[in-house]
């Protein structure tokens, strides 16, 4: 009985090693770093057994530093809004990398570790913040209205703010900035299926671009975006 024991509880824990041949694996995830949040879809042709190369394109949003979110102090049904923000800024990062195993998954409720090298164009799109202004009507002391303009941080002053307004205003006033982005990072596989990936990633992002981003107003801007990133992967693999 214990040797059969043994047996199952074997059975259980070595991870069987197959001569399965990978030849490609599609993945996709959500998570967040320093400053926003993020979607990825990624493409992978298998080099060797434990090395990949990727293809990538993530989806991300960028705020400052120093954004704090407002509120309209009278009113309970409204909009908050983040005073001093001109901007939204989006980013679409298309790469290549490389994924290498470097400790591969001893049992089958075990974790394998790969690092991460990306790198690509990160082209980015500042898109103009609307907001809801309160205007008094001219030669009136109580009349007000409620007015959608873009804003504009010389003339609104933060009590005329109502509230921020629809989010799809100023998409035909997007501006392009174009710059460059690398990534490193670990990727922690716990999949009990080899076919199958889940995965946790961690790491460093940057992004660099060519001139400074007008995100905020009454502070200063940067043009480069270190972040440190998480994120949740699920995917698959195919065999040749």
């Amino acid at each position: 009985m214990a040797i059969s024991g043994l047996s199952v509880y074997a059975q259980e824990t070595i991870f069987e090693e197959k001569t399965t041949i990978y030849s490609e694996e599609m993945s996709g995830g959500i998570g967040m770093h320093t400053n926003g949040f993020m979607g990825t879809f990624r493409y992978g042709t298998y080099l060797t057994g434990f090395t990949k190369r990727i293809y990538e394109i993530e989806i991300a949003n960028i705020k400052h530093p120093k954004e704090i979110k407002s509120i309209f102090p009278f009113e309970d049904d409204v909009r908050g809004y983040i005073y001093g923000k001109v901007n939204s800024f989006y980013v679409i990062r298309p790469s290549v990398g490389f994924h290498k195993v470097f400790m591969p998954k001893q049992s089958i409720k075990g974790v394998s570790i790969s690092y991460i090298t990306q790198l690509g164009p990160s082209i980015g799109f500042a898109k103009p913040i609307y907001l809801n202004i309160i205007e008094r009507e001219p030669n009136t002391a109580n009349s007000v209205n409620i007015v959608k303009r873009k804003y504009d941080p010389e003339i609104h002053e933060q009590g005329s703010i109502y509230g921020r307004a629809s989010f799809l205003n100023g998409f035909d006033e997007m501006k392009v900035y174009p710059g460059v982005f690398c990534k490193v990072g670990l990727q922690f596989d716990y999949g009990r299926e080899r076919e199958s990936l889940r995965g946790i990633e961690v790491g460093l992002k940057v992004d660099a671009y060519f001139s400074t981003i007008p995100i905020m107003a009454f502070t200063s801007n940067r043009a480069v975006y270190p972040n440190l990133y998480l994120a949740i992967m699920y995917g698959a693999r195919k065999t040749k």
